[in-house]
């Protein structure tokens, strides 16, 4: 009897300490970022699959790692402002931006119009792609003021 209640209590306690690990907030450790040139030109659209081969040695890459605690909330608070786009569009990615939780990752790739994609999606996040060009070139294109989507 004693070994049943003792192996039951353990189940217990490895149920509860699970239930907690996982209820627990994703805790956002840092940020990395990388761009090219919004200047860049190219014959087609760049994919985020191909971001990589086709921006390589032979286009300047900005990268910038963030961990300060400020820039961390505002990067998750922007991820909160991120709008659905439905209809179809071409995409042409110019960077692209890793959110590290621990072991997990969430990557998104950029275009220079404020244009995210993740999953499959496509999401416009104006704000997030001015906050990203303040924090790899100090000051974001003026066009992006004034920009606007209309869906």
């Amino acid at each position: 009897m004693k070994i049943t209640v003792n192996i039951f209590l353990c189940l217990i306690a490895i149920l509860l300490s699970c239930v907690t690990c996982l209820a627990q907030n994703k805790k956002l450790n840092f940020v990395k970022l990388e761009a090219v040139s919004f200047d860049i030109e190219t014959v087609f659209d760049i994919s985020c699959e191909q971001f990589e081969n086709t921006f390589n040695e032979h286009h300047e890459k900005t990268k910038n790692t963030i961990s300060n605690t400020n820039d961390l909330t505002k990067f998750q608070s922007l991820t909160k402002e991120f709008k659905l786009l439905t209809k179809k569009q071409s995409f042409d990615v110019r960077g692209k931006i890793e959110y590290h939780y621990g072991i997990t990752i969430e990557k998104y790739c950029f275009d220079v119009f404020g244009v995210f994609y993740k999953d499959g999606k496509l999401y416009y996040n104006k704000k997030l792609l001015i906050y990203i060009t303040d924090k790899l070139y100090k000051h974001h294109p003026h066009y992006l003021d004034t920009l606007r989507y209309h869906e």
